[in-house]
């Protein structure tokens, strides 16, 4: 038998199945060119007027370097997220050998690819921070933490070298992770060896502990310290919710454009599509539960550490925190309930759109009070500048989300759409939808 590789061919799995073409499972054909400069220009644009903000917005100074570095971090902690919660549902599926899978997995791995860009991103962000001792990080600055009792008993984790090789390892494990399944991969789209689908199990096996252990301190080191008083033992949770769900809505509007410029035709179907909108809808509710938990309990134990990290944001952004609780949660939630809805796909992909939005949103939530604020949880505020840096916002975020966008299209033009030798590729093809 022949194989689908850069030279064409057919699958091992299925010859002669008029859906495993060439035609419909690559996009040769289509120039990748425009598509990618037109991402990374825009990218390269967003992160040009985000340097210029840095010396002119809010008057310049301190200030403008705090709301450019905010946004440039909102944006570089989307992306990291929608590339972690990649890597999770490959292992996932890997793991429990979900069959259905198999033909949306490719778009997955193409985003998670992506962790090299996420890496590069991060180095300027990082640097900035601990030359200038803390823009963001105010627990970098020692004027802030002298003498301050709670930061005295965090010192030992909350230090520049132990961050830095934290950081490291973080990134270490993630790209270790990635590089390996990605080799499996390729061999096995080359061989059509089965047993390269065991090889992937068993490195999912030992890769969710570490990936579960890695992701949740990597949330608290570069979110939950952005604020050192602040702390919350779900924070890790709700990180990787937000990663995971992000991951999904950019796979289902990734596949739902390659089968609007007509690939992926009987490959990716509307069962598929409706397996995606279930997981889609369930990690709505899941992230909704984490934060609502998170949010309950810091409000029952009334600490005012904790309180105060909530109560700034709810009186300096209340639109975002109503457009949150409206649009991450109870719209999906309503809309995406009924099994007809989750079985169409343009209805899906608005909502997918939507949820990668919301998930924007959710991050800038998080770290946009700290361009506005010394220390929350100590009072020390600055006049909050509200959506007059706005511009900036979007500037630092879209510039971050086109370079990432433009990795990410790459991916998706240099290969097979689908995993083309997986041996569970037929089973995957007859996905039937009962629930």
């Amino acid at each position: 038998m022949t194989q689908l590789s850069d030279s064409g061919g057919l699958s091992r799995v299925l010859t002669g199945d008029q859906r495993l073409t060439e035609r419909n499972i690559t996009l040769r054909g289509i120039g990748s060119g425009g598509i990618v400069a037109a991402l990374a220009g825009l990218g390269l644009l967003g992160i040009a007027v985000t340097i210029i903000g840095a010396f002119t917005a809010a008057g310049g100074g301190d200030a403008g370097l705090r709301y450019a570095l905010a946004a440039y971090h909102v944006g570089f902690t989307a992306v990291i997220g929608m590339c972690l919660g990649s890597l999770f549902w490959v292992m996932v599926f890997h793991l429990i050998g979900v069959k259905w899978s198999v033909t949306i997995r490719r778009q997955f791995e193409n985003v998670m690819r992506a962790m090299w860009i996420c890496l590069i991103l991060f180095l300027p962000l990082i640097i900035l921070e601990t030359l200038l001792q803390g823009v963001l990080f105010k627990w970098m600055d020692p004027s802030i933490t002298a003498d301050d009792y709670l930061y005295e008993h965090k010192a030992g984790y909350l230090n520049i070298p132990f961050f830095l090789l934290r950081s490291a390892i973080y990134f270490g494990c993630w790209i270790l992770l990635i590089a390996t399944f990605w080799g499996l991969e390729r061999k096995q789209d080359e061989t059509g060896d089965r047993w390269l689908s065991n090889k992937a199990r068993f490195t999912s096996a030992w890769g969710l502990p570490v990936f579960a252990i890695t992701v949740a301190f990597a949330g608290f080191d570069w979110l939950m310290t952005l604020d050192f008083h602040f702390f919350s033992t779900m924070w890790g949770v709700y990180f990787f919710a937000g990663a995971a769900y992000s991951a999904m809505a950019l796979n289902i509007l990734i596949t739902s454009l390659l089968r609007g410029a007509g690939r992926l035709e009987g490959v990716v179907t509307k069962e598929h599509g409706h397996d995606q909108a279930k997981l889609l809808f369930g990690f709505t509710v899941f992230w909704a539960y984490i934060a609502f938990s998170q949010y309950f309990l810091i409000w029952y134990s009334n600490i005012p550490e904790e309180t105060r990290y909530f109560d700034f944001r709810q009186e300096q952004y209340p639109i975002a925190t109503a457009v949150l609780v409206l649009g991450h949660f109870v719209l999906p939630f309503l809309f995406l309930l009924p099994r007809p809805a989750k079985r169409i796909s343009g209805y899906v992909a608005f909502f997918a759109g939507c949820a990668l939005a919301l998930h924007v949103l959710d991050v800038w939530w998080v770290i946009r009070p700290m361009a506005d604020a010394k220390l929350i949880s100590s009072g020390k505020l600055d006049a909050p500048k509200g959506i007059s840096m706005l511009w900036l916002d979007l500037a630092g975020i879209v510039g971050v989300l086109g370079i990432f966008g433009a990795v990410v299209a790459r991916n998706v033009f240099s290969g097979p759409l689908i995993p083309v030798n997986d041996p569970r590729l037929k089973r995957c093809l007859e996905n039937k939808n009962y629930v």
